[in-house]
């Protein structure tokens, strides 16, 4: 019995052991998922939404590095990821608690009716709406800095679903990278690289599915574009002589001025007018020395975006431009005209949002026999004081 018991103690245990292993379940095998688009824009280029199954994807574009993606998450998404979107950071949605670490973030959300839903912003200093503002006062809603005075430390404890943010390539200023590291549900934007009216209106798409105001965004919009649409159709068929126009302002003997394929660019041609430098084709900011603008605005008719308060905080920054032909005539327009309390341009906040909007008080500018009743929003001619 002695020699038999080994053996016989040996196949219990193989016939234990292969009995545990044909009950044990098997490792569930998720299969990858086939990426096809889930969202149809007409105007914006920097971001986009596919479907991958039962999930959705957003992608942004990030200037010249490679495009930003995330998987967004739903109440209704099954908790195994493919192995194709597994490393994708992940973001739940509808998002409810919302850090925005720019105040044109605001622009969006308000006409969203998710302003009340933000714990968190850079600074008030930038607000423009009003009503806003004096709300985040009487919440004492958080700051949480910009630039190198941006604390995550501030941001995690507020516990955000989404947080905001943009990456212009400068470390010291861009937010995204930095929370990005901390795995933070930190989303980039890039509507301010878009080139028209339309296209960056149509970022409330973009925030609407973050938001679950889908249905609000693409209401929104479509009004927006239909009007916008009308009003051109408009200045088209009654203009005639256009008037050529010049944007920017003088830093330190250099000239700063709206790229030619830019969104300012384009409102102005659709507004009726001829852009300066139309045929530039700078991919960032355009730049020249003050002798090249000083002799190109020379055939001007209007200066545009002048930056200044008023004309003598400009003449203060550049004497030479008051012997622009522009200057004695006195078609210099800065958008100033709407300030929140402690100074923030709403022309950032609101216009963008309201594409019609701005194009007439632009064509307002350009061509004010046919606009002359129409009320100015963001622009004002500047004055001396």
């Amino acid at each position: 019995m002695r020699k038999i018991f080994p053996l016989f103690a040996f196949f219990l245990c193989l016939f234990a052991l292969n009995g545990c292993k044909e009950n044990s379940p098997e490792k569930k095998i998720i299969p990858a998922c086939e990426e096809k688009p889930a969202l149809t824009l007409a105007y914006a280029q920097n971001f986009s939404v596919d479907s991958c199954g039962s999930f959705r994807i957003l992608q942004v574009q990030n200037g010249k590095a490679a495009p930003v993606r995330w998987l967004l998450k739903d109440s209704l998404s099954p908790q195994e990821i493919p192995p194709n979107l597994s490393n994708y950071p992940q973001i739940s949605i509808p998002a409810k608690r919302i850090v925005a670490l720019s105040s044109t973030y605001l622009g969006f959300l308000s006409a969203l009716q998710m302003e009340k839903n933000i714990v968190g912003i850079d600074t008030k200093k930038y607000i423009a709406d009003s009503a806003f503002y004096a709300w985040a006062d009487s919440v004492q809603i958080n700051e949480v800095g910009e630039g190198a005075a941006l604390s995550p430390e501030k941001i995690y404890a507020l516990n955000a679903d989404a947080i905001f943010a943009f990456s212009m390539g400068e470390s010291i200023y861009d937010a995204y990278p930095k929370l990005a590291q901390l795995k933070m549900p930190v989303i980039l934007t890039s509507e301010w690289i878009e080139n028209s009216p339309l296209a960056k209106a149509e970022w409330l798409k973009f925030f609407g599915i973050l938001t679950g105001k889908e249905s609000r965004a693409d209401s929104l919009f479509a009004a927006h574009e239909k009007s916008y649409r009308e009003i051109l159709q408009k200045i088209n068929a009654m203009v005639k002589a256009k008037p050529i126009v010049f944007t920017g302002s003088a830093a330190a003997g250099t000239w700063y001025a709206s790229t030619g394929k830019s969104f300012m660019a384009h409102l102005i041609q659709d507004a009726g007018g001829i852009y300066l430098w139309a045929n530039d084709s700078s991919k960032e900011t355009l730049s020249m020395p003050f002798e090249k603008a000083f002799s190109d605005v020379q055939k001007a008719d209007i200066w545009l975006n002048a930056y200044g308060k008023n004309l003598q905080e400009i003449l203060a920054g550049e004497s030479r431009v008051k012997l622009f032909p522009v200057w004695k005539t006195g078609e210099i327009y800065g958008y100033n005209l709407r300030q929140g309390p402690a100074g923030g341009l709403d022309f950032y906040e609101s216009a963008v949002v309201k594409p019609d909007s701005l194009l007439l008080d632009v064509a307002k500018i350009l061509h004010p026999a046919y606009f002359q009743d129409e009320p100015s929003r963001w622009y004002r001619k500047l004055s001396n004081f």
